[in-house]
């Protein structure tokens, strides 16, 4: 089955974790995924190693004062589309929804989309709206659709959307004794206890209140992974000046790290601040190499962690240190704790979920009965 795959993120982390897994796992199933990116990156290196054809073609929104932009780039995709056959045509993140549907259109075959976010603003009404809809939408949390419907109410039917969580290689993130020895011995952390978090340095993440929790625990050393995004170069500044205030000696920010398995291994904790999350993929991440998890709900970091970790009342910062101070001063409930991030971790294996996309993409490909010209009078 030949699949149009459209993405705006050109690296090999967030959105793209799961999209990577599932070129692995369903090729040798008859996948034949051919990728065209916004901005060419690792993603589209590591998809070009691998023999999938790989593309670099702007995706933007359609702007009516400058129409062209935007159908040049129509008109680049539909021919990738033509040259390879495709039979399906897949957009890994919403935003790029828009011109995915017009291709698909143009190309006659189903149209799917991934839900990374939180859809709101009337979003849905604009992209999805009558013939714009998608066949399938695909949501990665069950409390993310619900904080969508409210944007979907009215425009697409419950039989169009499916939870498709994010998954991942559980062989490659697993608890590691040798590489979290290397980690601590190569940054001099020891034997101390070390809370973490890996996200990007931007507002929404709240990690002032993880400086500030970790202030108010002297034993508590704190690994920080992540760099600022566009806009908020000023923002993630300060913040790090701010950490660096706050806890002196005790903070360790290693900016933006391809390779996050070491530090995940290394942490006692790993400590969840964010305002809103409608996955939480580093927080799976961090579980499957056994470390804990305790901080804020974030609509859909709560559905993650299940019963394995420690989840207090939304931005409440005093029930946040108490949280943090009670897992930090038992080693046995933190082994406790280790050993069920890890098993609740296994319950997302990419290898399930691949095989739930792989029924869906059965369902609607041409070859299982959805022909071009029924599919010319469905939409």
């Amino acid at each position: 089955m030949r699949v149009l795959y459209l993405t705006m993120n050109p690296n090999r982390e967030s959105t793209t974790v799961p999209t990577e897994g599932w070129f692995r796992l369903l090729r040798g199933r008859g996948l034949e995924p051919i990728l065209v990116s916004s901005r060419s990156g690792a993603f589209q290196a590591w998809a070009r190693e691998q023999g999938i054809p790989s593309y670099e073609v702007p995706l933007p929104f359609p702007n009516r004062a400058r129409p062209w932009t935007f159908l040049k780039s129509l008109a680049r995709v539909v021919a990738i589309g033509r040259r390879h056959g495709v039979q399906l045509v897949h957009c890994n993140e919403h935003d790029i929804y828009p011109i995915g549907q017009y291709a698909a259109r143009l190309l006659r075959v189903p149209v799917v989309v991934s839900v990374h976010f939180t859809l709101r603003d009337g979003f849905s009404r604009w992209a999805f709206r009558g013939n714009r809809a998608p066949d399938r939408a695909f949501f990665v949390s069950a409390t993310s659709f619900a904080a969508c419907a409210p944007d979907l109410a009215g425009v697409l039917p419950d039989s169009r959307c499916r939870v498709l969580y994010n998954g991942l290689d559980l062989s490659r993130y697993r608890p590691d004794p040798g590489l979290r020895a290397a980690f601590r011995s190569e940054h001099g952390l020891g034997d101390g206890l070390v809370a973490g978090a890996a996200c990007a340095l931007r507002p929404r993440k709240q990690l002032e209140h993880l400086f500030r929790c970790a202030a108010a625990l002297p034993s508590l050393h704190v690994v920080l992974a992540g760099g600022p995004v566009k806009g908020d170069e000023d923002y993630a500044a300060a913040l790090i000046a701010e950490g660096r205030q706050v806890l002196g000696g005790r903070l360790l920010h290693l900016g933006h790290l391809r390779e996050l398995r070491p530090m995940y291994n290394a942490l006692d904790l790993f400590l969840n601040t964010s305002q809103e999350e409608s996955f939480g993929l580093s927080v799976l991440e961090a579980m499957a190499c056994g470390s804990p998890v305790v901080g804020y709900p974030s609509v859909s970091v709560a559905e993650v962690v299940g019963g394995s970790g420690v989840i207090v009342r939304q931005d409440d910062e005093r029930a946040l240190v108490s949280a943090v101070s009670s897992v930090v001063s038992d080693p046995g409930l933190r082994s406790t704790m280790r050993q069920a991030a890890r098993v609740r971790a296994c319950e997302f294996d990419i290898g399930c979920i691949a095989d739930q996309l792989w029924t869906e993409y059965q369902d609607l490909a041409p070859s299982t009965g959805v022909t071009s010209s029924t599919r010319a009078v469905n939409r």
